[in-house]
């Protein structure tokens, strides 16, 4: 009984004018975002150009740092990214005061020097420098209490003081493409990126899915048959969730292995090894999490109010992931929805955010088998004629 209706189910999305609305967003996506297969070419000594890297040797992270809070405090503002917004922050007087005595402390600066500088009439032969002997836990907890005179969304919190972004040298380019093609076997980058990229729509256009479904079949009233029905809420809730996961992933993946091919391509017109399953573990480990959580918040809160409210709040969620997740593209996961790698390469910094990358999928998960219990429930007690939806009071009470 189950597979026959999880067939009814898979029927039922895909004739859906929403599921067809949701195809086609995605390929275009895709196809404006990364239809263009971008390869890495191997550095040759004399370039005038490398590009950038990151690199997290401490000593440039400090130097980095350090020079950008001196631009900051000579501007007398702070660029901050509190809610993705960008946000020019001023402080006091009292705070320029404790800014200062901060890179008097950390730098090479005198005083004399410092207010030269600010003054803009600082001798060509005046540079700053890190202070000799200042260690890195000095310098993070000077930027820790940096941060709480600036608020949340600076470049000296602690998430920001892992990685800095430097001119790529021969050397540092020639190792960043040994490391893509032995480390990362040339598909896991480019699977990486996919996976960067269609997590944004990921996030928001399954709710979609979810809502109109039920949404349909309370128009029709085809609830009242299924609440009659010999099979359990459990079994019920349950085919509709995994027939919608099926249908929405489906593309995905496909389109994850156009991406495959591609990669697989170039790996062996240059002749090193290739992981022909990166984009399917990528997806399934990345964005399937994704799928799971924004088709459970639209049963739960669909069944919940009998409305589309879920559209709404899914909605604000992903608006908020995306400007939370502007401040830094690469190497950015944290507890956010979306996580972001919008490059190709950077092994070391995957491997920097790999285990709460992790733990950010694993949360996510459970939070989807959370929603989809409590939908069983309040469908339970609908089917008992017990619970009354919110959304049905609200009507009740208009009527």
């Amino acid at each position: 009984m189950f597979l026959a209706l999880l067939k009814k189910e898979c029927a039922c999305y895909l004739r859906s004018v929403t599921y067809f609305i949701y195809l086609a967003a995605m390929i275009l996506f895709y196809f404006s975002q990364m239809g263009d297969f971008e390869t890495v070419e191997k550095p040759v000594p004399g370039q005038e150009d490398y590009g950038v890297v990151r690199t997290a040797d401490k000593d440039l992270i400090m130097r980095n740092k350090l020079q950008r809070l001196l631009q900051e405090y000579t501007g007398e503002e702070y660029t901050t990214y509190p809610v993705g917004f960008y946000k020019a922050v001023r402080l006091s007087d009292g705070e320029q005061e404790k800014v200062k005595e901060m890179l008097l402390d950390m730098t090479s600066l005198s005083e004399e020097e410092l207010e030269a500088v600010c003054e803009g009439t600082a001798d060509e032969t005046i540079r700053m420098e890190v202070r000799k002997g200042l260690t890195f836990e000095e310098f993070s907890s000077e930027m820790e209490k940096l941060c709480g005179m600036l608020g949340a969304g600076s470049e000296y919190s602690k998430e920001k003081l892992k990685t800095t972004k430097v001119p790529a040298t021969y050397e540092q380019a020639a190792a960043e493409y040994e490391s893509l093609i032995k480390d990362d076997k040339v598909t896991n980058a480019y699977a990486r990126l996919f996976c960067d990229y269609m997590g944004i729509l990921l996030a928001v256009l399954p709710v979609f899915l979810a809502v109109t479904r039920s949404l349909k079949d309370r128009k029709a009233q085809v609830w009242q048959v299924v609440y009659m029905a010999k099979a359990s809420s459990k079994t019920l809730v349950s085919v509709r969730f995994l027939a919608a996961v099926l249908v929405t992933a489906a593309p995905v993946f496909l389109l994850g292995c156009m991406q495959m091919l591609q990669a697989v391509y170039y790996a062996k017109s240059i002749h090193v090894p290739y992981d022909l399953f990166a984009c399917v573990k990528y997806t399934g480990f990345w964005l399937l999490p994704t799928i799971l959580v924004s088709l459970s918040v639209g049963f739960f809160l669909t069944e919940l109010t009998d409305s589309a409210i879920a559209v709404f709040v899914q909605g604000i969620w992903w608006f908020t992931s995306i400007f939370l997740s502007t401040s830094d593209l690469v190497g950015n996961a944290g507890w956010n929805l979306i996580p972001r790698f919008n490059t190709v390469g950077q092994f070391f910094v995957y491997e920097q955010m790999k285990e709460q990358l992790f733990w950010n999928r694993l949360v996510y998960t459970g939070a989807a088998v959370l929603l989809m219990i409590l939908t069983v429930l309040v469908y339970d007690r609908k089917r008992k004629g017990v619970f009354v939806s919110a959304g049905t009071k609200l009507r009740n009470r208009k009527n």
